[in-house]
């Protein structure tokens, strides 16, 4: 007796659970609720468990179905959250220093990899740590530079002994100084110059086929490869103009 009131308990859940209306949101959450009213923007429902109790809302757009306790099933995959980032383009986009901006505002991550596609999301990542290699250059640089003017430019103005010497230890560690600031150079402005080329060509390329028209351009140095009668496989280096419409 007992083992069959239990199937009728369970089997009278089973039904209760079945005879809802389960609204399927588009993070993959549920509701389980009774479903009132549809409009164009929002759908207004209250809880399964709390019928008597408030009126609840939700926005059509973060929903992606609703099951309702007939069987039938309704949609709404092709509506977007007006808080989500959309694949169509909505503003133009520009590079800030390493950063990519549209309408203004920052954009980073995975924003950036839904909004460009996965190919220029891989230049993105590139194009940054391009540019973080040639701020590091940088940081060597611009020390460097400022140790060996001062200290040369010390030695020349208040020599030891009255005259100038080139052993002077001032004289010295400026030369050093001067050396790190030539060899620093050069590879700040190649990375820096690189990495804002490939940022430039990301953002020109969105710009390029989305929904906003745009005209942009970017020069920035490059490395190349060039072959001559007397010798092959020689490098050099550029200057790469790109215009996009």
């Amino acid at each position: 007796m007992k083992k069959h009131l239990l199937l009728i308990v369970l089997f009278c859940a089973s039904l209760m659970s079945m005879a809802q209306d389960v609204i399927v949101k588009k993070d993959g959450t549920t509701i389980q609720s009774k479903v009132l009213e549809i409009s164009e923007t929002e759908i207004k429902y209250k809880k399964w468990s709390n019928q008597d109790g408030p009126l609840y809302s939700i926005k059509r757009s973060s929903v992606d179905s609703i099951n309702y306790q007939n069987g039938d099933i309704e949609l709404f995959t092709s509506e977007t959250d007006d808080n989500q980032p959309s694949s169509h383009n909505h503003g133009i986009m520009e590079r800030k220093g390493r950063d990519l901006v549209l309408n203004g505002r920052k954009i980073y991550g995975e924003e950036v990899r839904f909004l460009v596609g996965e190919k220029n999301y891989q230049t993105y990542l590139g194009a940054r740590k391009q540019m973080g290699t040639g701020e590091l250059f940088g940081s060597l640089f611009w020390p460097s530079l400022g140790v060996s003017v001062s200290l040369i430019a010390s030695a020349f103005i208040w020599p030891n002994h009255g005259y100038y010497s080139p052993n002077d230890w001032r004289f010295k560690i400026g030369c050093v100084a001067g050396l790190v600031a030539d060899v620093s150079l050069p590879f700040m402005c190649i990375f820096k110059g690189i990495g804002k080329g490939r940022l430039d060509w990301v953002a020109s390329d969105y710009n390029r086929n989305g929904s906003a028209s745009a005209f942009s351009y970017h020069v920035s140095p490059s490395i190349m490869r060039f072959n001559s009668v007397e010798s092959q496989g020689n490098l050099g280096v550029g200057l790469t103009f790109t215009m996009s419409f």
